[in-house]
């Protein structure tokens, strides 16, 4: 089943409204003041019953000057489009302007109704007809099957509805995309349900159980009590469909026209790129103008900033950025239209091409040939646009989210070969993406990050872990910044630039190297301890000695002493230093004395054993404990099977 929407268009007074009367029952003017004044005023939604089950659904627009903006929001959304011309009255203003509106919003297919032919003697009707066909044979309508009826007798309401199934199967459903997007065109109240908004689904598919958020103002999750499609309650909505969702979570007050229910937070934006034309017989374009801008259902106060011209003349096309007054969501390839900022003349409109763009400050050369290669709507460019102006790696996902859309067609577009501008990465089943020249910085300050390591901490053999390169580059584990990372270290290792030792990372050519002076200064430490024995010298009387009696300042000392400890030629122990000789001849004393006495040792028979005092007694025992070679029972220290292993 299709999911289509049909907008009517029209002058206003030509019958529009009482035409959708005729075709569906469904009178659209609901409210007292369009009643009592016999015009449509705001946005009418009725449903057309189509033979096999198919149902369409009906957007009926105002056709009063007046209300253009309220049409403009209504025509979003539309599949085609059901023009009405009053025979009797002919193309007036609000049919060319509403044909204009309809062709800048992408609409291809449409019917033209000469409505009213029972006002009109049948010479009349002809004249009216060939009117109307010298009148679209420039427009996207010059095709289009033209049917007259009268929506006040029902003459040729049977072959209309006949002429919009048969223009029904020729409509190509819109791309869904991946996001579910509803524009807000009303909201209201029901008693015992609470606030139900309505628009047309511009896109992706919304499910009962499903998240929903109301877009750019709220980030709170809201409940979807009950959703209806021509006025059915159903379990799932998807893009073409005219529908009504019932919310839960927010204030009544906190709905409004224009704004976005969606499945997912978006991030909205104040800057758009787009393909700009203005209408013919339209006042120029400035290099700067004030409009307002419609999209979607929403309608902004925004300037206008061209990038490839000076000026823009009616009928001309650009290329131009349109900065917004309040944030919106909005997407590539959204269609919207500019009015006036008096709001009594339509402009023109265009296409989005980048609905996330970097600010354009000047308008250089190499900028707007890049625009234009976004404008060319080609989804490699689109794909390298979107990574350029990110500066940072990204994943095909998200580049997916950015352009609304899937995933797999972005890798499709990937695996076909971008710009040679684009590093592209894909491992695991994840594919990520980043400029060459910011790959080549990240390498670059990764190889200095590991020299700056190796400068403070010359002992030290072993270099950086993963861990800190993701902190100092921002990265997430589990982030498509980690997935690069690993990949440049490995790029890094098979080009014999660094190496993995111990699960990190140190430059290939990074030496311990002890030259005379260091040696002098670990000879000194190594005699001092040795001569201390199992009398441990107070830490800061052992520094003191280290600076006075060898010339080691506090940086030397610091890196002698790791260098030692990772030698295992010292140990410290719970703040003390000992030579490591000590420890490692009382260990093995312990070990042999241990394997004789099953019963184990009192720290008084391992002081007598080894001939030291309490204090280094506890210090070794804690650190044989640690070791895991005894373990403690009680006031007795027993052999562990690991410490079993180490008896020669």
């Amino acid at each position: 089943m299709k999911h289509l929407i049909m907008g009517t268009a029209g002058h206003v007074d030509h019958g529009k409204t009482a035409l959708i009367k005729a075709l569906t029952g469904i009178d659209c003017d609901t409210h007292p003041e369009e009643k009592k004044r016999g015009i449509t005023m705001n946005l009418g939604f009725s449903y057309l019953e189509l033979p096999f089950g198919d149902k369409v659904g009906i957007v009926d627009v105002p056709g009063h000057r007046d209300f253009v903006h309220t049409m403009v929001g209504g025509a979003f959304g539309v599949d085609f489009v059901l023009l009405v011309i009053a025979a009797d009255s002919g193309v007036m203003p609000q049919t060319r302007e509403h044909v204009q509106i309809m062709e800048v919003l992408g609409i291809k297919k449409g019917i033209v109704v000469l409505n009213k032919i029972d006002l009109v003697e049948e010479e009349l009707r002809e004249i009216s007809r060939q009117e109307v066909e010298d009148f679209l044979k420039d427009t996207f309508l010059k095709s289009a099957p033209i049917v007259e009826v009268s929506a006040k007798t029902g003459e040729g309401i049977v072959a209309l509805k006949e002429t919009i199934r048969q223009v029904c199967e020729t409509v190509d459903e819109r791309s869904k995309g991946e996001i579910f997007r509803l524009y807000v065109d009303r909201v209201f109240s029901v008693a015992g349900f609470g606030t139900v908004v309505t628009g047309t689904v511009m896109g992706g598919v919304l499910k009962e159980n499903d998240k929903a958020y109301l877009l750019p103002d709220f980030n709170k999750e809201l409940r979807i009590r009950r959703m209806e499609r021509h006025g059915e309650q159903v379990k799932e909505i998807i893009g073409g469909d005219r529908a009504s969702i019932n919310l839960v979570g927010l204030d009544r007050s906190d709905f409004s026209r224009g704004m976005l229910v969606s499945d997912r937070l978006l991030e909205p934006t104040q800057r758009i790129d787009v393909k700009l034309s203005v209408f013919e017989k339209v006042t120029s374009l400035d290099l700067w103008s004030q409009v307002v801008l419609h999209c979607g259902t929403n309608e902004i106060q925004a300037r206008v900033h061209l990038l490839d011209k000076i000026k823009l003349k009616g009928g001309e096309n650009a290329v131009a950025q349109i900065i917004l007054s309040k944030p919106a969501v909005i997407f590539n390839e959204d269609r919207f239209v500019i009015r006036n900022t008096s709001s009594d003349l339509t402009l023109g409109g265009g296409v989005v091409i980048d609905a996330h763009p970097l600010h354009h400050r000047r308008r250089t050369e190499k900028m707007i040939k890049e625009v234009n290669k976004v404008a060319s709507g080609d989804l490699a460019e689109l794909i390298v646009a979107e990574v350029s102006k990110r500066y940072r790696i990204v994943d095909a996902q998200e580049i997916a989210d950015g352009l609304n859309i899937s995933k797999e067609e972005i890798l499709k577009v990937i695996e076909s070969g971008l710009s040679e501008d684009v590093c592209v990465l894909s491992e695991n089943g994840e594919t990520i993406l980043l400029l060459k020249p910011e790959a080549q910085r990240i390498r670059e300050r990764m190889i200095k990050r590991i020299q700056g390591f190796h400068r403070r901490n010359p002992y030290e053999e072993k270099g950086m872990i993963l861990d800190a390169f993701l902190s100092i580059f921002s990265f997430e584990i589990g982030s498509p910044g980690e997935l690069f990372l690993k990949h440049l270290l490995k790029s890094l290792e098979e080009e014999k630039i660094v190496e993995k030792r111990a699960n990190t990372w140190a430059l290939e050519a990074h030496k311990v190297e002890v030259d005379n002076r260091m040696q002098k200064q670990i000879n000194f430490l190594l005699d001092y301890l040795q001569k201390c024995g199992f009398k441990t010298p107070l830490r800061s009387e052992f520094i003191l000695d280290a600076k006075r009696q060898a010339g080691i300042n506090e940086n030397e000392l610091k890196q002698i002493l790791y260098y030692l400890l990772k030698q295992q030629k010292i140990y410290e122990i719970e703040e003390n230093f000992i030579h490591g000789d000590i420890v490692d001849q009382s260990r093995d004393s312990l070990l042999k004395a241990l394997m004789e006495k099953e019963e184990g040792l009192r720290v008084a028979d391992f002081r007598d054993l080894i001939g030291g005092n309490r204090k280094i007694c506890l210090l070794l025992l804690g650190q044989y404990d640690r070791e895991g070679i005894i373990e403690r029972k009680g006031d007795f220290r027993v052999l562990t099977e690991k410490g079993k292993g180490l008896i020669k």
